[in-house]
């Protein structure tokens, strides 16, 4: 199967956090696309994207995929099932449609180690994705994007990561000097766009890209600078960050999850440093990094 020529994309789940900015990045790069979103969503997509309203049934998806080459999944869920169930009638139904590529809900946390799924159980769902996808690679082929940290996403979540922009306040974990890997959600989508102008060479590959490699650190310390004001430092362990996650979540409090994000970006498993032990394809997809000084200004002057 060649995929040398993508042209018709199409974006599941269209409206998201990762669909806003991966539809607009598509049609920068001069793809047709078509953007799918729930039936009851009152989203308005940019002019020039085919909006389907889709109850997400196999048929209804594969009408919707009838002659486009790419399908891109940006569906997300921290309860443990859902991505897997409906990605599973996504690929089913792209393959029926004959389209030629799959891009699953990755974005996050590197899922090529299946150790993933022990330090934030929702994984299981993606690994679950990659692995039926793998086993339907002479029906369709896939790329699988992973960012790392969703920098301005955290950034939007008061006390994310430790970081509390609007308190003013902050908790470093281990000293704040571990490096990690950070993607804007801007970048997330144009990663996706440039790894479908190179098919052939993103072919069943795990694409590993970020906007920058930081430390909390020099994160707090860029805040600070734009902000013009200290923040009131804790400090506190990355190990004792994931497993009081761990354990609001064994009590039924599902948000416990976003501290176990937090732990696995800041090294627990090993998971967060691709940039050192896979490498970056930045470069190859043509994808500058960007400079967290600017990105931190442009943030803060949009609040």
């Amino acid at each position: 199967m060649s995929n040398s020529s993508i042209k018709k994309v199409v974006v599941v789940g269209a409206n998201g956090s990762v669909g806003k900015p991966t539809v607009q990045a598509l049609l920068d790069e001069g793809f047709q696309v078509t953007g799918i979103t729930r039936e009851t969503s009152k989203a308005t997509l940019p002019e020039g994207v085919t909006h389907i309203k889709s109850e997400y049934s196999e048929s209804s998806l594969r009408e919707a995929f009838k002659d486009q080459d790419a399908v891109i999944s940006t569906i997300g869920s921290i309860t443990p099932g859902e991505v897997f169930t409906l990605q599973k009638i996504l690929i089913d139904a792209a393959i029926a449609a004959d389209v030629k590529v799959f891009v699953p809900s990755e974005y996050g946390i590197d899922t090529s180690d299946p150790s993933a799924q022990e330090y934030i159980p929702f994984l299981a769902d993606k690994i679950q994705t990659l692995d039926y996808l793998k086993a339907q690679q002479d029906k369709i082929s896939w790329t699988a994007v992973v960012s790392g940290s969703m920098f301005d996403w955290g950034l939007d979540i008061p006390g994310f990561g430790g970081v509390n922009i609007p308190a003013g306040t902050a908790t470093i974990f281990d000293g704040g000097d571990i490096s990690y890997e950070a993607t804007n959600l801007s970048q997330v989508g144009k990663a996706i766009a440039k790894s479908l102008k190179k098919p052939d060479l993103t072919k069943n590959q795990y694409v590993y890209v970020n906007s920058f490699t930081v430390t909390q650190n020099r994160v707090l310390a860029a805040i600070e600078k734009v902000a013009g004001k200290k923040f009131t430092v804790s400090e506190s362990t990355v190990e004792a960050l994931w497993t009081d996650g761990a354990e609001q979540l064994k009590a039924g409090q599902p948000m416990g999850v976003l501290a176990m994000i937090a732990g696995a970006i800041y090294g627990k498993g090993g998971l967060a440093q691709f940039s050192t032990t896979k490498g970056l394809w930045n470069e190859k997809l043509d994808l500058p990094q960007e400079d967290l000084d600017e990105v931190v200004k442009g943030y803060l002057a949009r609040k």
